[in-house]
């Protein structure tokens, strides 16, 4: 089951260039699907109740053009067959006809109290999952090549802002962080991110920021005090 939202850009999801932060259209994104769960079930809150939550360990995402303030957009979801227990989910944005991005997620559902994965067999969903994957021209697979010499480049706080209501930072704040230690956000646009979340970030928690590059793009990954990697991703830019 597809299913489908339209917005109107809110002004304030707009960067200095004008265009549309990534992490808000990440964010149309998720409140589509969101939506989706809380109309047919089970929501958010449900899953909570019955001891459960989805995790989101990888979205790969593809920006093909931007968008711009008070642009109508719309939102396609879809949940695709689970693997094992991984679940996946993928979305489109469209501008009328236009296709402006697209992104594949895998998601763990887990046991709040046994911190064990649950399988397909153990949720009910009231919608029907759909056979087709979006095929997106990136690695199945992720991982920061050992020829890449990531430097420390900065420290990040967890705030208030940044969280949730499982109080650690929320998935689509990543992308706002990659962004932040960017080299050059003037001149160049995001076309490309992938990313792998490794570990919670709970709220006034500090990560380390490191970044590194290749041909391919920027690479980074974020720690926690003790060590544990939080979070790993490439970006991809172009110029404006």
């Amino acid at each position: 089951m597809i299913y489908t939202e339209e917005y109107r850009i809110n002004s304030h999801d707009c960067d200095f260039n004008g265009a549309v932060r990534p992490s808000a259209i990440l964010r149309y994104m998720h409140e589509t699907s969101n939506l989706q769960m809380q109309e047919y079930g089970p929501s958010n809150d449900e899953l909570r109740a019955d001891n459960k939550a989805f995790i989101l360990s990888k979205i790969n995402l593809s920006f093909y053009s931007e968008l711009h303030a008070f642009d109508r957009i719309k939102v396609e979801t879809w949940a695709v067959e689970s693997r094992g227990v991984s679940f996946y989910r993928c979305s489109r944005v469209f501008r009328n006809d236009d296709l402006v991005a697209e992104m594949v997620g895998v998601f763990a559902l887990v046991d709040i109290s046994s911190k064990k994965f649950c399988k397909e067999s153990d949720i009910e969903f009231g919608f029907t999952s759909e056979p087709n994957m979006l095929e997106l021209d990136l690695p199945a697979r992720f991982k920061i090549p050992e020829s890449v010499d990531l430097g420390l480049i900065g420290e990040y706080n967890v705030n208030y802002s940044d969280t949730d209501v499982n109080m650690h930072m929320n998935n689509t704040n990543y992308l706002d962080v990659f962004c932040d230690h960017l080299p050059d956000t003037k001149n160049n646009r995001v076309i490309t991110a992938i990313i792998n979340y490794q570990s919670e970030a709970p709220l006034g928690a500090t990560v380390k920021v490191y970044r590194g590059e290749d041909e391919d793009g920027y690479y980074f990954r974020t720690v926690r005090d003790d060590g544990n990697v939080n979070s790993e991703a490439l970006i991809m830019t172009d110029r404006i």
